[in-house]
């Protein structure tokens, strides 16, 4: 078969199976990023033998997952942290120093090597907004108290936990030092101030003068150039170059045409970004995931996502009432696509086994199902509340206790 024949069926094999696999997910009512994975897995040499890794599916994969954080960061709104803001922040750092410390010690106490340990630690930190944010429209709890600290906590997690990757990749070079990792923090927030302030001063002018530009699209062409530009600036510097897309993605957000750029985004998003997630299936090793070792560390490292996030942001916003508490702390659990994202740098890093790549995808992925399925039932109406008069006489939104229940 010619070369170039052999590449677009691979493309076509691959974008296919994440499409069946998403249609499937969302039917279940799971989140459709898992069932993207799994149609990667099932047609790879791990079970069908229909497609393999090539390097063409890479360079999909990797425009795939540069768009994720894009369309992440155009959907991100930092100023929702304040509108709880000591809450939300106090839930966003305390949900991200205990699973990073818990899951640093854990993989030390395990004997692994101090690279892999942050890692683990790294992997535990994020939470995914768009997986929490779903249950919470669902129950038409967006706008509640508990529902804005998870969304204000989440947004912060996602800076935090992309920021702690970034000093994991400049920290795992051949001859790593804590200046280049203090280096790296600074300059790193740094560019996220700086992305923050021009989004409300610099960008919403240079916006409205794009209307008398004569190219087609120019706010979104000229996003196009932005998202290249910063993830090419990120990746020269040593950092992940998802890390550019994510801050493209939050520069943009303030746009006066947000609508139309999100819907922009979206559509293209829905073409490259399951080229990323299927291809992270592609890419799993049955062999690394049922050995013993495997299975062991799979258990106890969601075992420790699910309780320190529970446990450390619950705590945090227990001014809220016990079970507003509980639904915080559930609500923060899932660590989706940001967790997908951490495990794929890992076979950027030659310090880290590759067997820790399946072990952080499995973790993403069974957070995602485990924190939404808990925080259903805890949100589901009471019986009493489901009979035909009480629910006709209320709102579903009624379900969700004011603050302090």
């Amino acid at each position: 078969m010619p070369s170039g024949l052999q590449a677009l069926l691979g493309l076509f094999l691959l974008f296919a199976a994440a499409k069946i696999g998403e249609e499937l997910f969302e039917r279940l009512r799971q989140p459709a990023l898992i069932g993207q994975i799994l149609g990667g897995f099932l047609i790879g040499p791990s079970v069908l033998h229909w497609l393999k890794p090539s390097p063409n599916l890479d360079f999909m994969a990797e425009i795939g997952v540069m768009f994720l954080l894009f369309q992440t960061g155009l959907d991100t709104q930092p100023e929702e942290i304040l509108e709880h803001g000591l809450m939300s922040f106090l839930v966003a750092v305390l949900g991200v120093l205990t699973p990073l410390a818990l899951g640093w010690w854990f993989a030390l106490a395990v004997g692994e090597n101090p690279v892999t340990a942050r890692f683990v630690g790294t992997l535990l930190t994020a939470t995914s907004i768009g997986i929490t944010a779903r249950v919470l429209a669902d129950f038409h709890a967006s706008r509640t108290a508990f529902g804005r600290v998870i969304l204000g906590a989440a947004v912060l997690d996602d800076i935090l936990g992309l920021l702690a990757l970034s000093t994991l990749t400049s920290f795992a070079g051949a001859r790593p030092s804590l200046i280049n990792m203090l280096l790296t923090i600074v300059f790193v927030s740094v560019f996220f101030v700086l992305v923050l302030v021009l989004r409300r001063t610099a960008w919403p002018r240079m916006n409205r003068r794009m209307s008398g530009w004569r190219a087609r699209s120019p706010v979104w062409s000229f996003s196009l150039v932005l998202l290249l530009g910063f993830s090419v600036m990120s990746a020269y510097i040593g950092l992940a170059a998802v890390i550019g897309a994510f801050l493209a993605g939050i520069f943009l957000s303030e746009s006066n045409e947000i609508g139309p750029l999100r819907q922009q985004a979206h559509a293209v998003g829905s073409f490259a970004v399951p080229f990323f997630l299927a291809n992270i299936g592609l890419k799993l090793n049955t062999a690394d995931l049922f050995s013993g070792r495997a299975m062991f560390l799979i258990a106890m490292i969601t075992l420790i996502a699910i309780v320190s996030k529970l446990a450390a942001c619950g705590l945090a916003a227990l001014k809220l009432g016990r079970k507003d508490a509980l639904r915080v702390g559930l609500g923060m659990i899932p660590r989706g696509e940001v967790g997908i994202v951490v495990a794929d740098q890992s076979l950027r890093i030659p310090a880290i086994p590759n067997q820790y790549y399946s072990i952080g995808i499995a973790m993403a992925v069974l957070t995602s199902i485990i924190g939404p399925l808990l925080l259903r039932l805890v949100m589901r109406p009471p019986a009493a509340a489901a009979s035909p008069v009480s629910a006709a006489a209320k709102p579903l939104s009624s379900a969700c206790e004011p603050p302090g229940g």
